[in-house]
């Protein structure tokens, strides 16, 4: 890697440090040129505007999360097992968060708002359940869910219940959350599960 992209690198993940604890919106290049001890002019030159910074950390993120979360689950056996590692590695993706999921605040934050960051933030959201439905498909083809599920319905629930966890963790700062996801967890897959 070269010094330039490393330099880079190193500013995006800081962006997405800040995104994280305060919100897509407030990440401006004022605010991580301070973060990051640089110049205002010197930050412009990587980005260029506001909503390039915002787009370009969206990009970092979608790549730490993939080799954090989506890459290790593919890694582990289909079916079962790979469905719960994406569920405890997305979990523990949010856990690692000095904030929140950046995934989820910046989907609520510009759901109202047109424009090519609400744009690029749908077509993650777009790209990560179609991911939950193709390893729910995974879990069909070798046996373990049965042969009439409904992996969009699948998706929509494992989703449904993360957001729920997000929720009841960040916001309600509520103790037995992590027990209740997984109690949730178990019976979700039970209602999917293969008699065979």
């Amino acid at each position: 890697m070269k010094k330039g992209d490393e330099t880079k690198r190193k500013i995006l993940s800081l962006g997405f440090e800040l995104a994280s604890k305060l919100g897509l919106e407030c990440l401006t290049i004022g605010a991580l040129a301070k973060a990051a001890n640089m110049s205002k002019s010197g930050l412009f030159g990587h980005f260029q505007s506001k909503e390039n910074l915002q787009l370009q950390v969206m990009s970092h993120a979608g790549e730490v999360f993939n080799e954090g979360v989506v890459i290790p689950a593919l890694m582990t056996r289909a079916g079962i097992p790979r469905v719960r590692k994406i569920m405890e590695n997305w979990m523990q993706w949010t856990q690692d968060l000095s904030g929140g999921c950046i995934f989820v605040s910046a989907a609520a934050e510009y759901s109202d708002r047109p424009g090519l960051v609400r744009a690029f933030i749908r077509e993650q959201q777009d790209e990560w359940i179609k991911c939950l439905s193709k390893i729910a498909e995974s879990a069909v083809r070798v046996g373990e869910f049965r042969a009439d599920t409904d992996c969009e319905q699948f998706a929509f629930e494992l989703y449904a219940l993360i957001l729920g966890f997000f929720l009841y963790q960040s916001s309600l700062e509520y103790n037995g959350a992590r027990q209740l996801m997984f109690k949730s967890f178990d019976r979700l897959i039970d209602s999917y599960k293969s008699d065979h």
